[in-house]
């Protein structure tokens, strides 16, 4: 009778596990309408489980259990909850998945303890649900409501899992008599599990740094355009006092040269060539995204005291994407900026871009306080949040089939590119 309560009460419990892990999963809110919704649905499916049990026998309970609590369960969030069907089972196979600490768990105190099978579950149960309350359900709600593409490396080892252990546990004894093929399933599950995490784990880390770069593209963009605006504005009330006070410029020249004062005259237009130039917007190369980097940057170098000297020799067109040239050459100065800013005095950072047979070659040349770590080549950061530069830097030009050096040499840091 007391093994019939608790067994009774072990299969409750894991029914209402189940529906309230998903839902978590999901990002139901747990208010009173929600609750309500998910214990109708507990009472309906348990009465539904109590009419096969009583009629037929608990292994018929536990062999429809997909047909008569999954199922339903996933129709009840899409429908009733308006969830979308993928994550809604990848939800469902997790919190399947989650039951397996307590599966474990009993089959090893039970292998000291006879008897408290049912009660050592049950205390697992409650213990692995306050647990996922307080660290796991966050981060997986939130990853689930990426898109159905991007949840493939997340949702595949918790759905083969469910049908393995189906298939091996409850249709047949096939783990348990130590099937060779059987066994052997689990890891090779794990191998290509792994393989495709890897394979869209890239694909998204790709797509990351695209945008990553594409937002700093579009914020230096916007920047220089207020830099140009300001600008511009600075020059029309220059040009409009120059127009103003042209006749006396003018005036004076005449007087100079009436007057045999040659010297003087010449000193005094060479001063309005200056003037003029002033209101001249500054172009370094052909290519626009290369003069957007240089006005950026040129203008942090001489507030910073920076020698920063250059050498541009860039066509208006190149064979790669502005993307690609932003995130080399934005990071490849980023880094040299940050480098020197260490430094108290004599800072400098020589920049030669040139393109030679259709390849294009960038030096960026600066001095340092703190000798650089490397890594299979490539320079690292101990600081936390650091060091992203250069391996974007590396990731570029090789996925450009370039290639990319990076040296010390009396205390020069160099970075050469050649793509």
């Amino acid at each position: 009778m007391i093994y019939t309560i608790l067994e009774s009460i072990r299969y409750t419990l894991t029914l209402l596990f189940g529906i309230f892990v998903s839902a978590l999963f999901l990002d139901i809110r747990i208010n009173k309408k929600n609750v309500i919704c998910l214990f109708l649905f507990f009472y309906i499916d348990l009465v539904l489980q109590g009419i096969f049990y009583f009629t037929k026998d608990l292994s018929a309970v536990i062999s429809l259990y997909p047909f008569i609590t999954h199922l339903p369960l996933l129709l009840f969030f899409v429908l009733i909850f308006k969830k979308r069907l993928f994550p809604s089972l990848i939800a469902i196979t997790s919190a399947y998945l989650c039951c397996q600490i307590s599966n474990w768990t009993t089959i090893f105190v039970s292998s000291f303890i006879k008897n408290i099978d049912n009660i050592t579950y049950s205390l697992t149960l409650i213990i692995s649900f306050v647990f996922i309350i307080k660290f796991v359900y966050l981060p997986i709600s939130q990853l689930l409501k990426k898109q159905s593409h991007e949840l493939i490396s997340f949702g595949i080892i918790p759905m083969f899992y469910y049908i393995f252990d189906y298939l091996s546990t409850v249709y047949t004894k096939l783990l348990y008599i130590g099937n060779k093929t059987t066994v052997e399933f689990t890891p090779f599950l794990l191998c290509i599990c792994y393989f495709v995490f890897c394979t869209v784990y890239f694909k998204q880390y790709e797509e990351k740094q695209k945008i990553e770069t594409t937002n700093k593209v579009i914020y230096m963009k916007q920047a220089q355009s207020k830099k140009e605006m300001k600008l511009m504005e600075e020059n029309e009330k220059k040009i409009i006092l120059m127009r103003h006070d042209m006749r006396h410029f003018l005036n004076n020249i005449l007087n100079d040269l009436k007057n045999n004062q040659n010297e003087h005259a010449i000193e005094y237009i060479h001063t309005l060539f200056d003037v003029i130039d002033q209101t001249v917007r500054k172009k370094y190369c052909l290519n626009d995204t290369v003069n957007m980097i240089m006005t950026s940057y040129e203008n942090r170098m001489k507030d910073e005291n920076i020698d920063f000297h250059y050498h541009l020799d860039v066509p208006q067109q190149l064979s790669i994407s502005d993307i690609d040239l932003t995130s080399i050459l934005s990071n490849g100065l980023e880094n040299a900026f940050k480098a020197v800013m260490l430094l108290e005095n004599e800072r400098f950072i020589e920049l030669n871009m040139q393109e030679k047979c259709g390849k294009l070659l960038i030096s960026i040349e600066n001095n340092y306080l703190n000798e650089p770590i490397f890594v299979d080549g490539i320079p690292i950061s101990k600081e936390k949040d650091h060091g992203f530069g250069t391996q974007s830097i590396a990731y570029t030009v090789e996925k450009l089939h370039g290639n990319c050096q990076f040296s010390t040499h009396q205390h020069h840091f160099k970075l050469r590119v050649v793509i």
